[in-house]
């Protein structure tokens, strides 16, 4: 492809070349074989649909921490202690109390059963201590009667530890459940061991909370959301989809092209499953975007197949006439799409990869199936049915220059400077918020306030705050306290300043307890020392001292991904050790992943950055506007961010978009799936946009009337669009988990600023203020991309674009035959 067919003007007269031709080739082949296009997509609809049919049940929770992390090291070895953050947490009550005998041999089995369960690594529980899968799971003894005296028994031979595990009025325990292996096998490993474990278990009531289970009740929470989401929103996507394309046939035109893309990209995802972990975001993403390029393509399409017929081209000559103008928009815009895409390739989160991959499937797959579909369609349905506009009359009265979006860009561009002024200020007021945005990871808390998970978890802070409070893992690999007097003085030394950090709540290890720099508990226990001093310290030297070196417990704030514990995790780390510490936990990974995003970023940026800016300079065959148009979005987008977090961590609107619990902090990579979305469709537009603006400015080389026409022309496809999207996304808001309404309010906002403020107001202003330099093309470049002669294009009747080839007096519509 040479930059001469992306540049030169869509209507040219002359024999296609390069893009051209190959446009005009594929919609001769689909209006040729019609019959058999359409057949055959239906026959690979089905086959996809067989292929994909069981992709949600291989996508993975997870992704979020790259393989190579510190965290990640730390965390494969916190299996050879049987430590580390727990994949699940059971709270239970029992009336009795735990202590007496028929709870506790409940207890005791309730933890023979999870040992069962080969992925499960370990159990720390009230009623065994710690137990480690591959020893001796604890005997199931028979009840006997309570006494005083067995009771003081129990607690005299406990550790400290273990003690801790129970509530003070002896009614409530817990078990801390360890699991390994991959995001898969864990979430199988879930599926399996709850509804065995949790309820009634003889005397005990047993809830649920941790990590894995709330990820969990994410997924099923979020299917029933989008499945809710999914009814709402299609009675109004029906009627926006008639209003838009004008007639029942061509309002089943995209989603024929939207099911084509989402059942193909949905086998692509399924193949990908045999090579590396997807992630379940992946699934939304496709469905989102799917829908969303289907309806702009197959609308730019049609929009340009009536503008033609409008202009008397017969019913073929239309078609192919269609393919050349509205098909090149389709593959720059899928190109550009596909370019920001392609940025989140470089970071090493199988998370934003698999939104990549998603992406940059269904965008694909949305662009080749509009342009076979498309004219395969409109060539079945005949000239008359083809060309029905119910509404025709209702888009566009009177002359041209009464379109209301023209009057709009004219009064825009009369006073150009005040307009740009008073958009950028009214975006700068809305991204105030956003340097106040505190960055964490997504936890229990964006279930909803009556989920068992969220309400186990909320008992759990209130009764045992020192269970619910985060901690941080560090391992000296390779390092061991093997009772010499120098190791055992390095590590109490070590273990001394760990507990005087700021945020730190305690330190336990092999030397004993620490808290505020101090020992609370030395090991080993002297002789003097109590039996629990003694069953502690063995407690300590079991649990703490591995073939993998030393492990070091630091207790930390209750937020896990709050700002708190993101410092303690920087301070862990900057403390000097005896040997090299890894850090595992929840601080641990959440500064991992800004470190990973940090480090990549500045590439990706770039990358994006150089990608949009060629292609969009090809399509133009202009320097300026390609800038313009990322510094528009990037404008947009900051804005957009800004509502995000004044919305979701500050907790204002709740009244609007349903309530969620407020956590004050912002989901880290959620947003990034929106500013994905609200990217890609926004590119969608500018292209669309910047496309009708140059074949405006073609004709008559007069930048003001260009911008009017080409926004009169341009603002009802987008418009349209933005509606269908806009309903879809809104339906989101009633969902009960946080970060899908994050995902469909923040793109709906970004939906919104785009159609209200930079389309019809800041593009214009902005392109009057530039004038010639918007088209401003070094002079070697522009002979070589130097397009023939356009001819006019067919008049666009629903949105006529009033265009003229001197700068006063009417004259014919545009593209009518003078």
């Amino acid at each position: 492809m040479d930059a001469r067919d992306i540049g030169a003007e869509p209507g040219s007269a002359k024999a296609p070349r390069g893009m051209n031709r190959l446009l005009a080739a594929t919609g001769r082949g689909a209006v040729r074989c019609r019959r058999a296009v359409l057949s055959l997509a239906a026959v690979v609809t089905l086959l996809c649909a067989l292929a994909g049919y069981d992709v949600a049940a291989r996508l993975v929770s997870g992704g979020f921490v790259p393989e190579s992390a510190p965290s990640a090291q730390a965390l494969r070895a916190m299996e050879d202690f049987g430590g580390g953050a727990p994949g699940f947490v059971l709270l239970a009550r029992a009336e009795g109390g735990v202590d007496a005998p028929v709870a506790r041999r409940a207890g005791e089995r309730l933890v023979s059963r999870l040992l069962a369960d080969s992925r499960v690594s370990g159990v720390d529980s009230y009623w065994t201590g710690a137990v480690r899968r591959g020893r001796p799971a604890p005997p199931v003894v028979d009840a006997t009667p309570a006494t005083p005296a067995t009771d003081a028994a129990n607690a005299t031979d406990a550790s400290a530890l273990t003690r801790a595990l129970r509530t003070p009025d002896g009614h409530t325990a817990v078990a801390l459940v360890r699991l390994r292996g991959g995001a898969g096998e864990v979430r199988a490993a879930v599926d399996r061991l709850l509804p065995e474990v949790t309820g009634d278990q003889g005397p005990l009531k047993v809830g649920v909370t941790g990590q894995a289970a709330a990820l969990r009740d994410l997924e099923s929470q979020s299917e029933r959301d989008l499945r809710t989401a999914e009814l709402i929103a299609a009675p109004a996507v029906l009627l926006l989809l008639l209003w838009a394309f004008g007639s029942l046939w061509a309002a089943l035109l995209p989603l024929a092209v939207g099911a084509v893309a989402v059942t193909g990209a949905l086998a692509v995802l399924r193949a990908l499953t045999e090579l590396t972990d997807v992630s379940v975001f992946a699934l939304n993403l496709t469905t989102a975007v799917g829908l969303a390029m289907a309806v702009d393509y197959s609308l730019f399409l049609v929009a340009r197949y009536r503008e033609e017929r409008a202009g008397g081209a017969p019913h073929d000559d239309a078609l192919h006439r269609m393919m050349i103008t509205g098909g090149r928009t389709v593959v720059v815009s899928a190109a550009v799409v596909g370019a920001a895409l392609t940025g989140l390739l470089l970071f090493p989160l199988y998370f934003l990869r698999s939104l990549a991959w998603a992406g940059l499937a269904v965008v694909a797959l949305a662009a080749a199936a509009s342009l076979l579909l498309v004219p395969a369609a409109l060539a079945c349905l005949g000239e008359r049915r083809a060309g029905t506009d119910w509404f025709a009359r209702r888009r566009l009265r009177g002359a041209p220059e009464d379109g209301r979006w023209y009057r709009l860009a004219t009064a825009a561009m009369r006073r150009p400077l005040v307009v740009t002024v008073g958009v950028v200020l009214i975006l700068a007021a809305l991204a105030l918020p956003f340097p106040r945005a505190v960055f964490g990871l997504s936890d229990e808390r964006v279930l909803p306030a009556t989920a068992p998970v969220a309400t186990t978890a909320r008992a759990l802070r209130t009764e045992l705050p020192s269970v619910a409070a985060s901690s941080l893992d560090v391992v000296l690999p390779r390092w061991g306290a093997d009772g010499s007097p120098g190791r055992l003085a390095e590590l109490d030394d070590y273990a001394r300043r760990l507990s005087a950090l700021p945020g730190a709540a305690g330190v336990r290890t092999v030397t004993g307890l620490y808290a505020s720099g101090r020992p609370l508990l030395s090991c080993p226990a002297r002789p003097r020392d109590p039996a629990m001093s003694r069953a502690t310290c063995a407690d300590l030297a079991d649990r703490h001292r591995a073939t993998a070196g030393t492990w070091v417990a630091v207790s930390g704030p209750v937020a896990a991904y709050g700002p708190a514990s993101t410092r303690l995790a920087h301070a862990v780390r900057a403390v000097s050790a005896p040997a090299g510490p890894r850090l595992a936990g929840p601080a641990a990974e959440l500064a991992d992943i800004k470190a990973a995003l940090v480090q990549r970023l500045p590439y990706a940026a770039v990358l994006v950055t150089l990608c949009t800016l060629a292609l969009l300079a090809l399509f133009t065959r202009s320097l300026f506007l390609p800038v313009k148009a990322l510094l528009m979005n990037l404008l947009s987008l900051t804005a957009t961010a800004g509502g995000m977090v004044w919305i979701f961590q500050e907790g204002h609107l709740r009244f609007l978009t349903g309530d969620f619990t407020v956590t004050g902090t912002t989901d880290l990579l959620t947003p990034m799936v929106a500013v994905c979305l609200a990217f890609g469709l926004s590119m969608d537009y500018e292209v669309l946009l910047l496309s009708r603006i140059g074949e405006a400015h073609a004709r008559t080389r007069d930048t003001v009337r260009a911008t009017a026409a080409g926004l009169q022309a341009a603002a009802p496809l987008f418009t349209a669009s933005a509606g269908v999207v806009i309903a879809v996304l809104l339906a989101l808001a009633a969902a009960d988990i946080t970060v899908i309404k994050l995902i469909g309010v923040t793109v709906a906002l970004s939906l919104l600023i785009d159609a209200l403020l930079m389309r019809p107001l800041l593009v214009p202003a902005v392109m009057a203020l530039a004038g010639p330099v918007n088209w401003w093309l070094p002079k070697g470049i522009r002979r070589r991309s130097a397009a023939p002669a356009a001819r006019p294009l067919a008049s666009v009747k629903p949105t006529a674009e009033p265009v003229t080839e001197h700068t006063a007096g009417p004259t014919a519509r545009v593209g009518g035959r003078r």
